[in-house]
This record gives structure tokens, C-alpha cells and sequence, in this order.
């Protein structure tokens, strides 16, 4: 036989107040029963909690040794009663998963206005490659993922167009000069520098560089976009950029933008949820969907 909540919280009770009566007045209800059920937790568990031979009913060693249990035990129901039976929806945890472009851009300011509009919701970001993201929301270890548009998805997930990341071949002009234009089979004379092959956007303009007969077998990886900057930046290669995440970069000069005269396809970037989660995740998607900005903060 297993204590019960109420068992506890009387044991609780009568040893932080002291007395029986006391501890049915701060709960509620008769003194009585709460002896009643104090005495019900100590045949539950074999042991006496209480001297009663003084005044006031005093802890025993078993007494004191249940005490950070029982306390323990009362604040995780506590919890299961507020997070999982709590009816509000837009109380507990939710899971979003973000590519890195996301959580370097609009991802701060979202979670803001989410505690503004929900204090008592909890965002609980996860920043990975937009494959992993897709193989976790899989897995239902994430209530929203928010992934650049690829392969289609199960008809029971939802989808929400949240903005569109524009992209560019960019180089230093420490290693092109003062070339600006390039065809698209030109880019083969130079080093690549692309991002992780496990990411949407890399597959994305991998097939655009298959189109024009480029190879990107040879291409330096990273699946870090400033390191990718940087190294653009030191003239180690040609790179495909976001121009709104390097706006800065391409206005003072260590970065120029290529025309290649074939424009490289613009991402579509989506918050997926399940149909059945319709709220509060319609909700969330939709504030996503007005913070979704892919420009780098300046704060």
C-alpha cells in the first residue's frame, strides 16, 4: 500500500505547524482527520512518524528522514496537476525546433512576445539542421518545427509559409577583384564553401549547382553560418549567403553579390505542427510567423 497525497500533505502539515489542530485548520478540515490520516501513512509504512507521549507531537528520526521525501512527492503532483491537468493550452512546455539562421535572427523575439501574450507557457528551443529537426518533429519529440521547405510531409501535419530566406552567391573582392558577373559554370574555378550537407538549404543549392554542370564534391563544409561568413570574408572561396543575415557585410564592401544571371531559388520557410495539436499551435505558428525575420539583430 502506497501513501497518499493526503496522507502527506497531513504528515507535512502537522510537523511544520506543529499540532494536529493546527495543521487541520491549514488545511481544512477536521483535526480528526488529520490524525486519522497521519496514523493510516504510519501503517502504510511501518513506522511511527510522531512521538505522542509529549505536548506537541514530535518528529522521530523516521520522521525526519521522510520529511524531504514527502515535500519532494508533493511538489512534482503539484506540478502534474499544473503542467499535464492544467486545461489552459497555453500553459506548460512547448517544443520548437529552429535552424540556426532562425535562432540567430528572429528566434529571441518571438520567445519575448510568447511570455508576453502566455506567462505561462514554456518555449523550449532546440537549434539543429533542418533534416535532424524534421527526423525529431518525426519522433513527436518537438510540437513545432520551423525548416525551409523540402520533401512533402505526412497529410497529418500542418504547415504555416512563416517567411522567405533570400540567398546569393557572394565573394570577397579580395578574390574575385573587380569581377561582379559570372556565369554559372565560372563558379567551377573557384573553391566552394557550402554549408552541411545534412541541411535542407545546402541540398536546395546543391541541386542548383548540378543543374549548370557544377560539382560540389571538393566544396569546404561548416554548419556554422557566421563561420561560413568569416571564411567568405577572408577570400577563402565563393559562398552562398542569406543577404538580409549579411546586409552589413555586403554594404561596407567584404562582401559583393554575384550575378550569375540564373537566380538561385529562394527558401519558403514553414512551421510544421500536428492537425491534432490545432491549438494552441495555430496560435504559435502564427506569432512565429509575424517575429519570422531574417535579419541579423543588431542588440
Amino acid at each position: 500500500m502506497y501513501p497518499t497525497i493526503k496522507q502527506l500533505e497531513a504528515f507535512l502539515s502537522t510537523a511544520r505547524l506543529g499540532s494536529f489542530s493546527s495543521a487541520s485548520e491549514s488545511l481544512h478540515t477536521t483535526q480528526s482527520a488529520v490524525s486519522k490520516r497521519v496514523s493510516e501513512l504510519e501503517a502504510a509504512l511501518s513506522v511511527v512518524l510522531f512521538e505522542r507521549s509529549q505536548k506537541r507531537p514530535a518528529l522521530t528520526a523516521k520522521g525526519r528522514a521522510l520529511m524531504p521525501l514527502a515535500e519532494q512527492v508533493v511538489e512534482l503532483l503539484a506540478r502534474i496537476d499544473e503542467e499535464v491537468l492544467d486545461p489552459d493550452p497555453f500553459a506548460g512546455r512547448v517544443r520548437i525546433g529552429v535552424t540556426e539562421i532562425s535562432a540567430l535572427t528572429w528566434l529571441r523575439g518571438f520567445i519575448e512576445r510568447a511570455r508576453e501574450l502566455y506567462p505561462r507557457l514554456t518555449i523550449d528551443p532546440e537549434v539543429n539542421s533542418s533534416r535532424t529537426l524534421l527526423e525529431q518533429f518525426d519522433d513527436n519529440t518537438l510540437d513545432i518545427a520551423v525548416v525551409p521547405e523540402g520533401d512533402r510531409w505526412p497529410v497529418s501535419y500542418c504547415s504555416l509559409a512563416v517567411g522567405k530566406l533570400r540567398t546569393a552567391w557572394v565573394a570577397s573582392p579580395s578574390l574575385i577583384g573587380r569581377k561582379r558577373v559570372l556565369a554559372p559554370r565560372e563558379l567551377a574555378g573557384y573553391p566552394l564553401l557550402l554549408q552541411a550537407a545534412s541541411s535542407v538549404t545546402s541540398r536546395v543549392h546543391e541541386t542548383w549547382l548540378r543543374e549548370h554542370r557544377v560539382s560540389a564534391r571538393l566544396a569546404t563544409r561548416t554548419n556554422s553560418l557566421p563561420v561560413l561568413g568569416q571564411l567568405t570574408i577572408a577570400g577563402l572561396g565563393l559562398s552562398v549567403l542569406p543577404t538580409e543575415f549579411f546586409e552589413e557585410e555586403i554594404s561596407k564592401g567584404l562582401l559583393v553579390v554575384l550575378d550569375t544571371g540564373k537566380t538561385l531559388p529562394q527558401l519558403d520557410y514553414h512551421a510544421l505542427y500536428r492537425r491534432e495539436r490545432h491549438e494552441p499551435m495555430s496560435r504559435l505558428t502564427a506569432l512565429i510567423k509575424s517575429a519570422c525575420d531574417f535579419h541579423r539583430r543588431s542588440d
